[in-house]
């Protein structure tokens, strides 16, 4: 009797632990300082050029610059270019010079794979550069938080 009570005494407080303790991926959105984005670019006007799989960076947008990424046709992501390792440097993460669709951080030399939900291959950072919400509305691509 006496064991069976430690058993479920034990059982308790590992599950209150596992509830209690935050999950990194949970916490995600706290890694950069929160900006307020509103972003709307015409598909076809400001758009139109951008291939299938192709990035492009949009500058004064976010907490250090927007890269947007291609997926397909009506398929976008929107990562804000401050590196999750160093969010208070003063620069975000530039585009890599050998490797298309990469990013690197030019204080820690952390790479984000774009094509890969920009997700760290390789540097310090644990985290991926956080993704900003993307929707369609009729001839305008809406980027916001």
């Amino acid at each position: 009797m006496a064991k069976r009570l430690h058993i479920q005494l034990f059982l308790s407080v590992l599950l209150l632990s596992a509830v209690i303790s935050p999950s990194c991926e949970t916490n995600r959105g706290l890694i950069i300082p929160y900006v307020q984005v509103h972003v709307d670019l015409d598909l076809y006007a400001e758009l139109g050029s951008m291939g299938i799989g192709t990035t492009r960076t949009i500058p004064n947008e976010g907490h250090s610059g927007i890269v947007l990424y291609r997926e397909n046709d009506l398929n976008f992501h929107a990562y804000d270019m401050t590196c999750t390792e160093y969010p208070e440097h003063d620069r975000g993460v530039v585009r890599d010079t050998v490797f298309d669709g990469v990013y690197r951080c030019p204080k820690c030399d952390t790479r984000y794979v774009i094509l890969n939900g920009a997700y760290p291959d390789s540097g310090p950072a644990e985290f991926p550069l956080v993704e900003y919400r993307t929707s369609i509305q009729g001839n305008l691509l809406l980027i916001s938080n």
